[in-house]
């Protein structure tokens, strides 16, 4: 589960780096990225809180509301977690170019170390039982 986590919010950091920070010079997003985007997330909580009020938020505006889905104006690790779920499936699904429910090597935007990792059973594609295998064993 942890690594999950750790996935879902690199993938939310990806959706907020379209934004407000500076992207990979290849367009793509490796670990080292989201790495560096999750802890300019954590800067933003100032007050260490363990939440983003919408004072820390260095995003935009619409970004913030759009994460915030109980609209109590700071974002928990929870909705950020759900936002970051919903944009994998969004990313994931632009990269499925054959709309065959697979993601092949070939259709695959990222990292090719992540890639390698999320196709547990090798046989050079990643389906939406491996990613939900994946979360089960964390």
């Amino acid at each position: 589960m942890k690594r999950f986590s750790v996935f879902a919010i690199c993938l939310l950091a990806l959706s907020i780096s379209i934004s407000t920070f500076a992207q990979d010079p290849q367009g793509q997003q490796g670990q080292r990225g989201g790495r560096r985007q999750r802890a300019d997330l954590q800067k933003m909580d100032a007050n260490n809180d363990g939440a983003i009020s919408r004072d820390e938020w260095k995003g935009r505006p619409r970004a913030f509301n759009r994460i915030d889905k109980n609209n109590d104006g700071s974002l928990t690790r929870e909705e950020a977690a759900g936002a970051a779920r919903a944009q994998g499936k969004r990313q994931l699904s632009k990269m499925d170019a054959n709309n065959d429910g697979r993601i092949s090597r070939e259709e695959w935007k990222g990292d090719t170390e992540l890639f390698t990792r999320l196709d547990t059973n090798n046989d050079g594609a990643i389906t939406k039982e491996e990613l939900k295998g994946r979360r089960r064993k964390r």
